[in-house]
C-alpha cells in the first residue's frame, strides 16, 4: 500500500519493556470496554520484533478504514506494505486464521471479542513453533474467568493525557511471566507537516 509520506524507523526490542522483548510469544492487549483497538502500541512491538516477517491483521469486526490503519501502523514504525489485511467472519475463525500464519513463522494479529483457555493454548504452541509474535486485541475488562497464562503477558492499554503533538497510551501490565505487574507510557509524536516522520519513543515504565 503507498502511503504519501516518510515511515518512522521502528523501534528495536531494547526499547520495549523486557516482557516484551522474548520470542516466540503471544500477547494479549485488552481495552476497556467499548474503546477502540490499541492499534499503536500493537504497531510498536510488532514494528520492533517481527523482523522482515510478513504480519497478519486478522480482524473478526469490520475494519474501520483499512487505508487509516494502514496509516496508523506506519505511524508506529510498521510498514503496511509487509501488512496482510483479513477479514474474519466470526471470532474462532479470525483465531484459527492467526493460528495459521503464526505455525507458518508470520507475525500477526487478532481482533476478537472472545477466546478460551483451548484457543490461547493453541495459539502460543503456534507461535512456539514458527518462531515469531502474535498479538490478541480485546475489549474486555482486565480480569475475566477465561484468563490464560498461556500467553507471555496479559495489558490493559487505554488513551492517556496528552497534547496536540504527542499521543500519549498508558499500558497496564496485568500479568507476565517472571516480572511484575506495572505502568508503562508510550508516546507517538503527531506528523506535523504531513511530510516529517513522526518520532516513536521508547516504552516506559511510569509505575
Amino acid at each position: 500500500m503507498f502511503l504519501p509520506f516518510p515511515a518512522p524507523a521502528p523501534l528495536g526490542p531494547d526499547a520495549l519493556p523486557a516482557v516484551l522483548r522474548t520470542l516466540p510469544a503471544v500477547h494479549e492487549l485488552r481495552t476497556p470496554m467499548g474503546m477502540a483497538a490499541p492499534t499503536g502500541f500493537a504497531g510498536l512491538i510488532l514494528g520492533a520484533l517481527a523482523g522482515a516477517a510478513p504480519v497478519l491483521w486478522a480482524s473478526a469486526r469490520p475494519f474501520w478504514y483499512a487505508p487509516g490503519l494502514a496509516w496508523a501502523l506506519a505511524e508506529a514504525g510498521l510498514d503496511p506494505a509487509r501488512c496482510v489485511f483479513a477479514q474474519a467472519r466470526d471470532d474462532a475463525e479470525c483465531l484459527a486464521t492467526l493460528e495459521t500464519a503464526l505455525r507458518g513463522g508470520m507475525a500477526g494479529v487478532a481482533e476478537c471479542r472472545s477466546l478460551s483457555r483451548l484457543g490461547a493454548r493453541r495459539l502460543a504452541l503456534a507461535a512456539k513453533r514458527g518462531g515469531n509474535v502474535g498479538l490478541v486485541l480485546r475489549s474486555a475488562p482486565a480480569r475475566t474467568a477465561e484468563d490464560s497464562t498461556a500467553f507471555a503477558t496479559r495489558w490493559l492499554v487505554s488513551p492517556a493525557p496528552g497534547t496536540p503533538e504527542i499521543l500519549r497510551l498508558r499500558a497496564e501490565l496485568l500479568y507476565a511471566k517472571g516480572a511484575q505487574p506495572g505502568v508503562f507510557m508510550c508516546e507517538l509524536k503527531v506528523r506535523e507537516n504531513g511530510t516529517a516522520p513522526p518520532a516513536v519513543a521508547p516504552i516506559r515504565r511510569t509505575g
